[in-house]
């Protein structure tokens, strides 16, 4: 499964977003600040550049060193929480320890994935087949991780399709768009670039909702992404004026209230 598309599925009580599609380095472009200290959830000492004695956890101090572990290609599916004070790890406990153990395990947390002694803004657990699960500290700045995917995404089919044309320049995803969007983010979205239609200079971007987002992990080929997902609107992106809009066809899906965050 290696279509073009970007899924997304939030859990709103752990503001949990489970996604494909979406790059570490989109992740390391979109957040407002890159993380200082990182601690490897999967220890593995090739990638650290310390460890610390009190939990045995190997880490990453540095922010151009955290910088560089992010979008590191030698990286195997990285899991990995940020943590604020250089003593931080020292004042946790067995059972805290054995929490972020057990968050490197089971990728899922136990009693929250937010720690008051580590101070961390994100868990971040990359799972098999490209699938993703990122813990925000505040949900808000997933906004524009999704806006750089977006952009990222519409310039390479763009450029796929148009390889000796000029580099398509993408405007920004106006906020407006990005939060209409953010209300089904709860009943799982495809944003499907492989389904994308261009016409008059103007990209028309499925995004559809899926019927049965806890089967994503089964997703194997095109058909099984697709089968019985609905269409509920377009995103559309004009080549001319630079302009983004959404043309909503699933109206009730946007405005019920039981969908918002």
């Amino acid at each position: 499964m290696r279509d073009n598309f970007i899924y997304i599925n939030l859990e709103p009580i752990s503001n949990m977003i489970f996604s494909f599609g979406i790059s570490p380095a989109d992740f390391l472009n979109g957040i407002p600040t890159v993380p200082d200290r990182v601690v490897l959830l999967r220890g593995d000492h090739r990638e650290s550049n310390a460890m610390d004695p009190h939990t045995r956890f190997e880490t990453v101090e540095g922010q151009p060193q955290v910088r560089a572990f992010l979008i590191g290609r030698q990286n195997v599916m990285p899991k990995w929480i940020d943590y604020s004070g250089s003593d931080d790890l020292t004042f946790l406990m067995p059972d805290e320890i054995a929490e972020l153990l057990y968050i490197a395990h089971m990728d899922s947390h136990i009693r929250t994935p937010f720690y008051a002694k580590l101070q961390n803004e994100y868990v971040y657990l990359s799972l098999h087949d490209g699938f993703l699960k990122v813990y925000f500290r505040h949900l808000s700045y997933f906004n524009h991780v999704l806006d750089v995917s977006i952009k990222r995404h519409l310039r390479t089919i763009h450029n796929s399709r148009w390889r000796f044309g000029r580099p398509l320049a993408v405007a920004d995803v106006p906020d407006p768009i990005i939060l209409q969007l953010t209300r089904v983010f709860s009943d799982g979205i495809i944003i499907a670039f492989d389904r994308m239609l261009e016409r008059n200079h103007e990209y028309q971007i499925p995004v559809l909702m899926v019927p049965n987002p806890e089967r994503e992990t089964s997703w194997h080929t095109q058909e099984d992404v697709y089968s019985g997902a609905k269409l509920i609107a377009n995103l559309n992106y004009n080549q001319i004026t630079r302009a983004w809009k959404l043309d909503v066809i699933a109206e009730d899906v946007f405005t019920d209230v039981n969908r918002l965050l």
